[in-house]
């Protein structure tokens, strides 16, 4: 949830902030009256009623405000702002939150309601009235926000139910697989399905709902740099040799290894040639890199090797044709920002490779 201060806005603090922040928000309109609590028939009454002038161009603005702009929310919202409006022309449906994460206000906007938040971000589309603008500081709080879904121990929660689209998941058994508290799950999973990218059963089963989304926002939020690297150079005469090289160390020397990147790519979906090597080592790396007669290079490595920084980099890794390779969902992940045509095979095996479930 967005905060301004040291603790999360409730929806009386939203009203407030938001009345007192209007007229900047809305700079080039006309701020009438604001009344609270409005009425609209005997059972149902509008947060706030906002009356706007532009020209000779006068909209009364039905506003539903909530402490989170998150898609859980945002959805629960709708019905209700598009009954409370119904056929009356001369009012607009608005949401307003302290922040309205992106896919929130993708949601908004096809449904025709405006948005507003706290920071700035608006969006209002009635009549001949088209504001549509996003704040300098939306893109660091989208940031700041994901970096809690898909911090380190978190993305052990994504990679199980991704490697699982369509099972039905209950907190225990995702704690026991991920080799995390029940708590710590619970918390991940509200996350999710707060970002509507789960949905809990009538049994509080735990289902994914939008798989394709949650995926790439995962790897848009990425970097393999996240585990520890260094390059090394390898007199190996081709990837391959260097791949074959490390399979035999790695089982000499019983090192938990799973290559990833462009060389992962090429034992399970080749599309994109490549010549450098890419591998997840788990533990010391000093006897495998003396065992292949590694030399460490800042230019013109032709090998990688990553130190995982959690062991879920693991979960779902398998091995094919003796090559212990990470599941699809983390080459995937690893692929998206892989520079050159990284992006490309990541497609790929996304297309052949990976169930989704949920808009395509």
């Amino acid at each position: 949830m967005y905060t301004t201060k040291s603790h999360p806005m409730n929806e009386r603090e939203t009203i407030t902030a938001f009345t007192k922040k209007l007229p900047s928000l809305l700079p080039n309109m006309n701020i009438g009256d604001i009344s609270l609590e409005v009425p609209i028939d005997d059972r149902n009454r509008a947060d706030v009623m906002v009356q706007v002038r532009t020209g000779n161009l006068k909209k009364y603005l039905l506003i539903e405000v909530k402490s989170s702009g998150e898609p859980r929310i945002v959805q629960g919202s709708i019905y209700q702002l598009k009954n409370l409006v119904g056929s009356n022309k001369g009012i607009y449906p608005v949401f307003v939150a302290p922040y309205i994460s992106e896919r929130s206000r993708e949601i908004l906007a096809s449904e025709n309601i405006g948005y507003i938040d706290l920071i700035g971000d608006v969006y209002l589309k009635f009549d001949s009235v088209l504001v549509d603008r996003i704040s300098n500081a939306e893109r660091e709080t989208e940031r700041r926000l994901s970096r809690s879904i898909f911090a380190n121990k978190a993305t052990r929660v994504i990679r199980a139910i991704l490697n699982a689209p369509n099972k039905g998941w209950k907190i225990t058994e995702l704690a026991n697989m991920c080799k995390m508290s029940p708590a710590g799950v619970y918390f991940v999973i509200n996350q999710l399905e707060d970002k509507a990218y789960i949905s809990r059963e009538k049994d509080k089963s735990i289902k994914l709902v939008d798989s394709k989304r949650l995926l790439k926002d995962w790897a848009s939020n990425w970097t393999v740099e996240k585990s520890r690297s260094i390059g090394f150079f390898s007199f190996a005469k081709n990837p391959e040799e260097i791949i074959s090289k490390v399979v035999k160390a790695g089982d000499e020397l019983n090192l938990k290894y799973a290559f990833t990147g462009m060389a992962g790519a090429s034992m399970v979906s080749p599309f994109v040639r490549y010549n450098d090597v890419w591998v997840y080592v788990s533990g010391d790396i000093d006897d495998i890199v003396k065992k292949l007669d590694l030399r460490p290079t800042t230019f013109g490595a032709n090998i990688r090797i990553f130190e995982p920084y959690d062991e879920g980099i693991f979960m779902d890794s398998r091995e094919i044709r003796g090559v212990k390779v990470v599941s699809d969902i983390q080459l995937y992940i690893d692929l998206f920002t892989y520079p050159a045509r990284g992006q490309e095979q990541a497609e790929k095996i996304l297309e052949k490779n990976i169930k989704v479930v949920g808009p395509y």
